[in-house]
């Protein structure tokens, strides 16, 4: 006589709740991937419609005399349906959910002295419509100091941004909420009228970074948007004075178009270009001539850095603002 009968009998009772937990983490897995493809709004959407439908089933088999198994499969597929039904139909109307946009970095110094003399810049540039990572490093040893933004381009408009007063030397990395297109005033809470300066937010602001060392630069060619300000920053590996102008043409005759004060390194400091129109353009160290290059202005936003490699890490010290207009 055959014992499988009750080889049977022994495994069903494992095999049923084990089939089951597979199935339900399935079903799991698969209604999680959903509700991580759309929007939070619609997640939670789709997990009170499924929970409804769920419920809904459950109380229909519940009431049933008998529940077998066939009624227990059923209810599993019933649920599973429900929420890839409801996930499917939520991402086919609502979309998939944005992807979270990089923070756009911008580094702002207060030098030894800044109480009187006041920040390394009195302009910067930034993308609009993203948010910002705000790099302040205080070089001012024992004092405190900060940087708020005000909504206005002066310090009557309500505060938009307060950073946390850090007293030097030490950096800190202020997260800013995005900005719409427009011009903004910022100082430091602490001196108001002595440290202050403007931020421009536009749409191409993307800005590229140019390395000097051993007197010479790691690009011969830097790409800026057309018809857009945005921001240049200069990493000075060098003890000696560098700085970056941009001019007309290779004969560096006249005013140039962009520069700002030579400063010695090692340092990193940001720079706002004015907007330039599409053309070609030369650049050149004006301590250092042969170090040179050309400017491409073309439309759209500005398809890489100028530099290869990323900033260094700066010493204190203290670089003049830039200048969109006269010598350097």
């Amino acid at each position: 006589m055959s014992d499988r009968p009750e080889r049977e009998s022994l495994l069903l009772p494992i095999l049923i709740p084990v089939g089951a937990l597979v199935v339900i983490g399935l079903v799991l897995y698969g209604f999680s991937e959903v509700l991580l493809s759309v929007k939070p709004n619609a997640a939670t959407a789709i997990a009170l419609v499924a929970a409804v439908g769920i419920m809904a089933v459950a109380a229909f088999v519940a009431s049933r005399k008998q529940v077998t198994g066939a009624a227990l499969g059923a209810f599993v597929g019933a649920a599973a349906g429900i929420s890839m039904l409801a996930g499917g139909i939520a991402i086919a109307v609502i979309g998939p959910p944005e992807e979270e946009e990089e923070p756009f970095p911008v580094t702002l110094a207060a030098p030894e002295g800044a109480s009187t003399s006041g920040f390394s810049t009195d302009a910067l540039a930034v993308k609009s419509e993203a948010p910002i990572d705000l790099e302040f490093d205080n070089q001012d040893p024992g004092v405190g100091h900060n940087v708020q933004i005000f909504e206005g381009p002066d310090d009557a408009a309500p505060v938009l941004f307060d950073g946390t007063v850090i007293t030097g030397p030490d950096t800190e990395t202020y997260p800013v909420e995005p900005l719409p297109e427009g011009e903004y005033f910022f100082n430091c809470r602490i001196h108001p009228t002595t440290m202050t300066g403007t931020i421009t937010a536009s749409p191409g602001a993307g800005g590229v970074t140019v390395v000097a060392e051993n007197t010479a630069f790691d690009t011969d060619e830097i790409r800026l948007p057309a018809d857009t300000p945005t921001t240049l920053t200069l990493d000075n590996r060098d003890p000696a004075d560098h700085n970056l102008s941009i001019y007309q043409d290779d004969s560096a005759s006249g005013d140039p178009l962009f520069t700002f004060e030579p400063f010695p390194g090692p340092l990193v400091d940001s720079f706002p270009v004015p907007a330039l129109p599409e053309s070609e353009y030369y650049f050149r160290c004006d301590v250092h001539p042969t170090m040179e290059g050309t400017v491409v202005v073309e439309p759209g936003p500005p398809p890489g850095e100028g530099g290869d490699a990323p900033p260094g890490e700066g010493s204190p010290g203290e670089s003049p603002s830039a200048s969109p207009e006269g010598g350097g």
